[in-house]
């Protein structure tokens, strides 16, 4: 089954759905996806999902805007900045920053800034520069500067190792943001079809659909995207968090075999 049939077949119920759902309730959109998990394997390479939905019209008054955002489990994130001694580039300070998630990834109908004020969107924490974070450092790992934060100078870190983090995250494809991602069909159809990249972090995934109107939210749907590991990469996962003293003494047990199979082998030739 194609990506447009199931599309289609989704939708339908959809719009049968929200023809039973009160005007008190009134969502404004009703959205899913074409699927809620991602096993990942030693050959995973990546994965497209779609997000469709269909949006309500008795609710809408003219044009609306439907922004979709993904984003991955959050954690924290030690980032160190690097600074050039005698000629040498060591580590000079290091930022905790948190929680932040791994992944984060945002597709709309048009670009945010044309959709809603930054007010609306750093409320709802659309776009990566909106993301909220607490400064977890250690003061003394920092500059000496950042240890005096009533000259603002704490605030100006924060901003400047977040930059840094997105900048880096968006390199290795981590964090995204497509003005053009989602397609309205027609008045009430929309889909948005997002890649996830190889290197994502495992756990559940908040999926999020938002229907702007004038600048503000007029609907909101929320739902979940699991991504897990299987296979032989699984059990050693589970082993090494589980079980670290046996997984450590396997682990020197197969070097040793390994070691000792490399020196027969060298001593027959």
């Amino acid at each position: 089954m194609t990506h447009k049939t199931l599309l289609f077949r989704c939708v339908l119920g959809l719009l049968g759905m929200m023809g039973t759902i009160p005007t008190a309730h009134a969502n404004a959109l009703v959205a899913d996806l074409s699927k809620d998990q991602i096993r990942v394997a030693s050959n995973f390479t990546g994965e497209k999902i779609l997000l469709f939905g269909a949006i309500e019209t008795t609710a809408t008054q003219g044009a609306s805007d439907v922004v979709v955002v993904v984003r991955g489990p959050a954690e924290n994130f030690t980032l160190r900045q690097k600074k050039r001694v005698a000629g040498i580039w060591v580590n000079a300070a290091a930022l905790t920053l948190g929680p932040l998630p791994g992944y984060y990834a945002v597709a709309s109908t048009r670009p945010l800034d044309e959709i809603a004020p930054v007010s609306e969107r750093a409320k709802h924490e659309i776009g990566p520069e909106n993301l909220r974070f607490n400064l977890l450092e250690d003061i003394a790992q920092k500059p000496d500067s950042a240890a005096h934060p009533d000259d603002g100078t704490q605030a100006e870190d924060g901003a400047l190792y977040h930059d840094s983090f997105v900048r880096i995250k968006s390199q290795q494809k981590l964090y995204s943001v497509d003005p053009t991602g989602v397609r309205i069909i027609g008045a009430r159809l929309f889909r948005a079809e997002l890649t996830l990249p190889s290197g994502l972090p495992f756990g559940t995934y908040i999926t999020e659909f938002f229907l702007f109107q004038d600048g503000r939210v007029i609907g909101y749907q929320t739902g979940e995207l699991s991504v897990e590991i299987t296979g032989l990469e699984h059990l050693l996962q589970v082993a090494a968090h589980d079980m670290p003293l046996l997984y450590g003494l396997f682990g020197v047990f197969i070097a040793g075999v390994m070691g000792w199979g490399v020196a027969t082998l060298f001593r027959r030739v």
